[in-house]
């Protein structure tokens, strides 16, 4: 359950720099972020496995005194060479990839929040009172934040949820449940809209058991790449 002392409220400007932070501790610096995730299960697939292999047959080959010569000796230290580069750059990939996507987020909706998420959309943080010595009577922290796109000019009949993030020393406290429902509580306010989307990835696992958990349905799965392989799932709930 989440603490009595943490609410949910619609975002402000002043809001931004921690919301910032918390982008990137939810998706490439955490030890539950996005980027963290992703590096442990591409341990299992194939650029990694192929990284294995490469390694495996160069040391096979450095291995083979009988029949060692120089060329084999080069073909060998040549294949562990390949493999380690490979290992290496699908590893640097990860949080690569992960820290644009942060960037896309900071130049496109999030640039300016207060604008890209106006009524009828909206913007919902969780926060607390802070209680670290020496900060001001009454200021907050922000540990949760979504965002509830909804362009009814394009389509007013689905919405999408967007950018939903729960800091890593607040998560498993319910935060994220309740930043859902106050999606969902906004979304009821809102004559004629049908459905709401959200897109997750395949290394968002915690994400998944939570929208699973809420009811959200798989509507549609693509093979994304963009520096590493993924898959987009996109979610569906009925309004």
């Amino acid at each position: 359950m989440a603490s009595d002392s943490i609410y949910i409220r619609r975002y402000r400007p002043a809001d931004f720099p921690q919301i910032r932070a918390l982008l990137f501790e939810g998706f490439v610096t955490s030890e539950g972020s996005t980027s963290v995730v992703a590096q442990q299960r591409f341990l299992f697939k194939a650029p990694s496995l192929i990284a294995y292999l490469l390694g495996g047959a160069g040391l096979g080959l450095l291995s083979r005194p009988g029949s060692w010569t120089t060329r084999t000796a080069g073909a060998g230290a040549a294949l562990c060479a390949a493999g380690i580069a490979l290992f290496t750059t699908v590893r640097r990939a990860i949080p690569r990839a992960l820290t644009a996507h942060c960037e896309t987020a900071l130049a496109t909706d999030m640039r300016d929040i207060s604008a890209h998420y106006r009524a009828p959309a909206g913007f919902f943080v969780a926060a607390q009172p802070r209680i670290d010595q020496g900060e001001a009577a009454g200021d907050e922290e922000v540990v949760g934040f979504v965002g509830f796109d909804y362009l009814p000019e394009q389509d007013a009949q689905t919405a999408e949820v967007r950018r939903v993030v729960v800091s890593a020393k607040h998560r498993r406290r319910g935060i994220g449940v309740r930043l859902m429902h106050a999606v969902i509580a906004h979304a009821d306010t809102i004559p004629g809209l049908r459905c709401i989307e959200l897109n997750t990835g395949e290394f968002q696992l915690a994400s998944q058991r939570l929208y699973e958990r809420l009811g959200w349905e798989s509507f549609r799965v693509e093979t994304l790449w963009a520096g590493i392989v993924d898959l987009k799932i996109v979610l569906r709930l009925g309004h």
